[in-house]
């Protein structure tokens, strides 16, 4: 078990860490790329940087969202804190950095670890409920998206188990393995499924913005139309 866990956390790690770390780096590529090249097409080539940052930064912390959809906007966020924060600052991922780097991440206390852990898990729950109850939503999901929420929700909970061995049903070695392996299938992923806008994000709303002032005066066209001048998009 032991050489099994070695090998999850250091060869299979780096193979899965590089394959995320290109692949996204090659769709952030891509994406500018596609950017650069609209933005060269468009007749109109004024980008409001100002209103694109603070779009970027509305749609982070979903404020409008609580508005309409209250619940699933608020487990969205909880779900992204605790993949972003504990990933990030375990004491147990960190060592996988090694050397001198690891000795000075930062970590969390176990405690907070342990309860962005449960919150992350409830919202997957929520989410996935929310998914199968709303009709709109349910027309609008694809098994994927039903499938990276469980691959995530599984990969939270045996890491969980694993540091409360008195609350799993297996070993704490077993479910430990099992936490690294989908750990290194989620890297893997990362850049071919849904996960990736983790990355893309800070584009999407560049792409809205192009998307509106192509052809020429097109966006003021319509928002003349519909009487919604001086409005953000």
């Amino acid at each position: 078990m032991d050489a099994l866990i070695d090998a999850a956390r250091g060869p299979m790690f780096r193979v899965a860490f590089a394959i995320m770390a290109f692949g996204l780096l090659y769709r952030i590529a891509t994406t500018v790329g596609h950017i650069a090249a609209s933005w060269w097409r468009a007749g109109d080539r004024r980008v409001p940087v100002r209103d694109i940052a603070g779009a970027t930064l509305t749609w982070l912390v979903p404020v409008r969202l609580l508005k309409v959809r209250p619940v699933t906007s608020i487990a969205s966020f909880l779900l992204h804190l605790g993949l972003v924060i504990v990933p990030l600052f375990l004491l147990g991922h960190a060592t996988l950095l090694g050397g001198s780097f690891a000795a000075i991440w930062p970590t969390l206390p176990a405690n907070v670890a342990d309860t962005l852990t449960l919150v992350a898990l409830a919202s997957i729950l929520l989410l996935i409920g929310g998914r199968i109850a709303a009709p709109a939503a349910r027309k609008l999901s694809r098994f994927s998206d039903h499938a990276i929420l469980i691959v995530l929700f599984v990969m939270l909970l045996f890491g969980f188990l694993a540091s409360h061995p008195g609350l799993s049903p297996f070993p704490a070695r077993t479910m430990l393995l099992l936490h690294i392996l989908l750990g290194n299938l989620v890297l893997v992923l990362m850049p071919i499924t849904k996960i990736a806008h983790c990355a893309l994000y800070p584009f999407t709303q560049l792409v809205f913005q192009l998307g509106w002032h192509f052809p020429a005066e097109s966006g003021r066209h319509v928002a003349a139309v519909l009487k919604k001048e001086g409005e953000p998009i």
